[in-house]
């Protein structure tokens, strides 16, 4: 298939979809509503976000660079531990930051409310009322995409001796988005699914999907290369069921060198970094390339980075905000880009919220920004683009 068909057909795609994969609005009610069943605990400041950490609703002011990598870390727990649904820490000021996970029937975390409250003992049980939860239940609902059908009830956990498969729900739609690039010159088109991570299990249905879907249209990437980034959960990381599905997948397929990332999260690589060897060296052995999402540097960064599996880095956002602010994080940003040039390796600056933005990372040699959450920069808008893709309907 030519480019430009593919292309056409890409949009053609997008348009059907679109309204089906719209989200409710979050209504102004919902937010007041937890805001005052938080009473005793004196909320100074409520907001909700989804599960890449976008803020959908503020009871006031806006959230900072540090409140957001709050939010992302939290959202990194609420995936590592499905049992837990509230979290606290104390912050500098004397306040605590609380968050609340709001979770999909199959347990996987949706989106997240987030709390600055006076400071004093929490207790989490006493957090999270019948109330509350039934308020989170309702958040999660509007979260889904409208005319999904998942089921209203949990489904029952999988069997770990017989290895029983969670697969997603037939009518759940998996699309992608093109990384859009800021360095000139031409080169693979990178996409990223667009279905957060919630599970080991439903990470591995998830992955399964999209491999089965590109070794039925493999000819399509024959005229134009391309690689689809798909996101995993730290849990997925460190499971061996994930894996063995994840290598019997990219066995039976057959598929080609590079057309397949995973993109590995912060609380994986960074916090756990001897527990994510084994699957780096799985990934290399069956050259499935991986991504280090919220990428700082530090001293599990530089050892991860000899894996040859190693092929991007996703920026932490909280880096490039300040980067541009001072000379400290500046120094770090310019430091991860020339590490990546030497090794021959692509950076991801995620969530850019300006035109200036992205031509100043892109002087800084940043190659992509992510595709979500991003504005349309001056940069992307003369070079690659597409419309979203719908892999798997």
């Amino acid at each position: 298939m030519a480019p430009s068909t593919m292309i056409g057909t890409m949009s053609q795609l997008s348009e059907n979809m679109a309204s089906g994969t719209r989200r409710r609005p979050i209504p102004d009610d919902l937010g007041r509503a937890l805001l005052l069943a938080l009473g005793p605990w004196r909320a100074l400041a409520f907001s909700l976000h989804d599960a890449e950490g976008d803020t959908l609703w503020l009871s006031a002011g806006s959230i900072g660079p540090d409140e957001h990598g709050f939010v992302l870390a939290a959202l990194d727990v609420f995936s590592l531990e499905p049992q837990r649904n509230c979290i606290h820490r104390k912050l500098d000021d004397g306040r605590r930051a609380l968050f609340l996970a709001a979770r999909d029937p199959l347990g996987g975390c949706t989106g997240i409310g987030f709390a600055i409250i006076e400071g004093g003992t929490v207790d989490d049980s006493r957090v999270v009322t019948p109330a509350v939860r039934a308020l989170l239940q309702r958040f999660s609902m509007l979260l889904a995409p409208l005319g999904d059908k998942r089921p209203s009830q949990v489904a029952a956990a999988p069997d770990a001796d017989d290895n029983a498969r969670l697969d997603l729900p037939d009518n759940t739609p998996i699309r992608a988005r093109a990384y859009m690039r800021l360095q000139p010159g031409g080169g693979t088109r990178r996409y990223e699914v667009s279905i957060a991570p919630v599970g080991a299990q439903h990470d591995a249905a998830v992955f399964e999907r999209v491999v089965d879907w590109l070794a039925q249209h493999r000819q399509r990437y024959i005229t134009k290369p391309s690689s689809f980034a798909i996101s995993i959960s730290a849990a997925a990381v460190f499971d061996r069921g994930f894996a063995d599905r994840f290598e019997a997948c990219l066995t039976r397929n057959g598929i080609d060198e590079g057309l397949v990332m995973l993109i590995v999260p912060a609380a994986a690589w960074s916090e756990q970094p001897e527990r994510t060897q084994p699957l780096l060296e799985l990934c290399e052995r069956l050259h499935c390339r991986v991504i280090l999402d919220d990428f700082v540097l530090n001293d599990a960064a530089l050892k991860l980075l000899r894996s040859k599996a190693i092929r991007m880095l996703k920026l932490s956002s909280v880096l490039t905000t300040e980067a541009m602010q001072e000379r400290y994080p500046r120094a770090l940003l310019s430091a991860c880009t020339h590490i990546a040039r030497v090794l021959g390796i692509h950076c991801v600056a995620k969530r850019v919220e300006s035109n200036t933005a992205g031509r100043w990372l892109a002087a800084a040699g940043v190659d992509y920004i992510d595709p979500f959450n991003a504005s349309e920069t001056d940069a992307a808008k003369t070079t690659d683009e597409a419309a979203p893709l719908q892999l798997v309907s």
